[in-house]
């Protein structure tokens, strides 16, 4: 009976790292990143309703502002777009599914970031999660090394791979998790005011990522700085519980820059 047990314990365990991390999905984007219709959500579930009745689409490749008064819902509809807050109603697709969670083309950074206070854990290795979801669970990804390297590199902070991400500033740890969503491949990014409380090193470093002709993916962010919104392709106003689509560019012909 033990050798039988210890038979089926080699087995599974042999099986865990070829079981996926996340559901594979088709790459490239079909024309919209996402499409709502007449959308409710709550902030919480026993919460008001942050936003109802919402219809808009935002184009693949698209930068666009979420803008809208505190309160306004830009939070809750990020996190509805992440799969993170259910929806009360309507219908909408990101990238072409419903929103659910551990998905490989969409990344979502919170405006505040949770990590535990002290925890054992490196930058190098922070970034190096954005390859979780290409492989299996409890599968070590020592091969995604070079991503992770052209990630760090591209944020600035190849100096400070080794260093314990709760010594980094806000605007260091920002960018590692930017550096994250480049190394997973991400084709959305879902950004909660990135920039708040950033030096402006940093929100550079940001800005010439994010805002590159040369890069396919799409970006839906929240932001409260007016100075911001020239070079987006698209605005969504929210205010008083609509969403409003106070700019689109014809054809979307990609005025960021």
């Amino acid at each position: 009976m033990s050798s039988l047990l210890q038979s089926i314990s080699r087995a599974a365990f042999a099986l865990l790292p070829t079981l996926p991390y996340a559901t594979a999905e088709k790459a490239g984007c079909g024309g919209l990143a996402v499409k709502a219709h007449h959308l409710s959500a709550c902030a919480r579930v026993d919460g008001p309703i942050a936003f109802r009745g919402a219809s808009f689409e935002i184009p693949c490749g698209c930068r666009t502002a979420l803008i809208g008064p505190n309160g306004s819902g830009k939070s809750t509809l990020l996190r509805v777009l992440a799969g993170l807050t259910p929806v009360l109603a309507g219908e909408v697709e990101v990238a072409g599914e419903k929103p659910r969670l551990g998905r490989r083309r969409i990344a979502y950074l919170a405006q505040r970031p949770h990590l535990t206070e002290h925890f054992p854990l490196r930058l190098r290795r922070l970034v190096q999660m954005g390859t979780y979801a290409h492989h299996g669970w409890f599968e070590e990804c020592f091969h995604g090394d070079k991503a992770v390297d052209l990630a760090l590199s591209q944020m600035g902070l190849t100096d400070l791979a080794e260093r314990p991400v709760h010594t980094l500033s806000g605007g260091q740890l920002q960018r590692g998790l930017i550096a994250r969503a480049i190394v997973q491949g991400a084709e959305l990014l879902l950004l909660d005011e990135p920039y708040a409380a950033l030096d402006q090193a940093s929100r550079e470093i940001i800005d010439r990522f994010l805002f590159d002709q040369d890069r396919a993916f799409t970006v839906v962010m929240a932001t409260h700085d007016p100075a911001d919104l020239g070079r987006f392709d698209r605005i969504l106003e929210m205010r008083g519980g609509t969403i409003h689509t106070s700019h689109a560019c014809e054809g979307h012909d990609h005025r960021h820059a």
